[in-house]
């Protein structure tokens, strides 16, 4: 045996002359591999101007001066490389990348092992520290499941456990570190949406609760500058929207519109006929639902221009599109002074609750059928006024055709 078993250091023989170059040359290969330590691990050719004593490991495939010599050592002396082929198991430190690699027979790779336990701290791409023990500087993340091929069930969850029903357990979404958004379990059980627009003062935007089924808090105020704020779209079910008050008195669920000429920063009074909240139904035709003065509908109003504690006046329209047409037309209408209008401002039950007769003259009588309508005659002979239509003529309630 000439060399040692690990390292391959030569032996000095017993009757070996001028021991001295043996004893040297073992002294440059521990010199070149003890506490072993690399500039670089990325060059597949020599460098242009190596230090003595430099060291790389030789990246596949060498090329030039390290063609043949991928993975090993290679140590620049007296300005000629030396090489070493590496054993399962060394370690390097890698100077420009400052990680700890270890040779597993067939590749350097970072002497991470298989099993990360009780870290302190992790950072990727940056410093952890106290407050953040775990920190990544990065562009992309990728969590994929381990599929059913490779041991797994397929699937990928993410488990956040807080201590207890006041702590927080979210997700806080920064703007160069300031907080603009956050989601998760701050400060109860309730699934909260925050928003903040200089992440100090913070505000829910949609709260989920789901202490008593599913129950949704919404904000008192929903800001949206164009567009519909809100659609739902229901396949099958027995309604769309259920408002629920408990409450000891006699209140009960309100729907309040508001109207506002202007602008959100600069309101202006509202002017007569500005409809202050509107519900409308539409229909489907076969290629799209229709919209605009279609369908059918009711509609809040102003009835004159409104005066701050001095004029609020109102009134309500109702709307039908009759069969064969495109277009809705008004048919009922209460007015600010309480009558009951039909067909624009025509009043047919005043507010002391008389019925109001649609007036004529004689010579601008109406068809007379349907039978039993009931119209008054301004002009009716012998003081005569009330008529009804038999079906064909307007008859007095004598019986005398009107005339």
């Amino acid at each position: 045996m000439t060399e040692t078993t690990h390292l391959g250091l030569p032996f000095i023989e017993g009757s070996q002359a001028q021991k001295h170059v043996t004893h040297n040359e073992a002294l440059r290969m521990l010199d070149a591999l003890v506490m072993l330590a690399a500039h670089d691990r990325d060059l597949t050719s020599p460098p242009l101007s190596p230090a003595d004593g430099d060291r790389y490991i030789v990246k596949a495939p060498g090329t030039g001066g390290f063609a043949g010599k991928d993975n090993q050592i290679a140590v620049c002396d007296g300005g000629v490389w030396t090489f070493y082929p590496p054993q399962p198991g060394w370690c390097c430190y890698v100077a420009d990348e400052a990680a700890l690699l270890v040779y597993d027979g067939s590749v350097w790779q970072i002497a991470t092992g298989t099993v990360l336990q009780n870290l302190a701290l992790l950072g990727v791409g940056t410093t952890a520290d106290a407050t953040n023990p775990l920190a990544a500087k990065l562009n992309n993340a990728l969590f994929a499941a381990k599929t059913v091929a490779e041991g797994g069930d397929g699937h990928l969850r993410y488990k956040l456990s807080k201590e207890s029903a006041g702590k927080t357990l979210s997700f806080l979404f920064q703007d160069n570190y300031s907080g603009r958004a956050e989601i998760g379990l701050t400060g109860d059980d309730c699934f909260h949406f925050k928003m903040s627009p200089d992440g100090v003062t913070w505000s829910d935007a949609l709260v989920l609760d789901g202490s008593s089924g599913t129950r949704i808090n919404l904000p008192t105020t929903v800001q949206v500058d164009t567009g519909t704020a809100l659609t739902i779209d229901l396949q099958e079910g027995n309604g769309v929207f259920q408002a629920t008050r408990y409450a000891n008195s006699s209140n009960a669920p309100v729907f309040f519109g508001r109207k506002a000429r202007g602008t959100r920063a600069s309101p202006a009074a509202v002017q007569a006929g500005d409809t202050l909240i509107g519900f409308r139904g539409y229909g489907y035709t076969g290629s799209q639902f229709v919209s605009g003065p279609a369908g059918a509908a009711f509609l809040l109003l102003a009835a004159e221009n409104w005066v701050d504690s001095a004029a609020y006046g109102t009134q309500i329209q109702f709307f039908t599109t009759g069969n064969g047409t495109t277009a809705n037309t008004e048919r009922l209408r209460i007015a600010d002074s309480g009558d009951l209008q039909m067909g624009g401002a025509n009043t047919v039950i005043n507010a002391s609750r008389h019925p109001v007769l649609r007036a004529y003259t004689v010579a601008t009588l109406p068809a007379a059928s349907p039978a039993g309508q009931l119209i008054y005659v301004s002009n009716g002979s012998s003081n005569r006024r009330l008529a009804v239509s038999d079906g064909s003529a307007w008859r007095f309630l004598d019986g005398d055709v009107v005339s």
